[in-house]
């Protein structure tokens, strides 16, 4: 069985059909990235602030980065 080369990331963006404006609006959304890709939009975490994106972002990043760390 081959290891599957997976890069998992996340992107922080303006949710479709907001303005974006206002950082602490709930505009915002996280969507996981495999490779560059949305591959499932239940990877879509979205009616977040700017603020909340962030933490969510950085708290996964971490994550990743303790697995592949440990």
């Amino acid at each position: 069985m081959e290891e599957e080369n997976l890069n998992l990331s996340w992107e922080i963006r303006v949710s479709e059909g907001r303005a974006g404006t206002d950082p602490a609006a709930p505009d915002w959304e996280v969507a996981e990235l495999e490779n560059g890709v949305v591959k499932n939009s239940a990877d879509i975490y979205d009616n977040l602030t700017y603020a909340e994106a962030q933490n969510i972002c950085g708290m996964w990043t971490k994550k990743k980065e303790d697995a592949q760390a440990g």
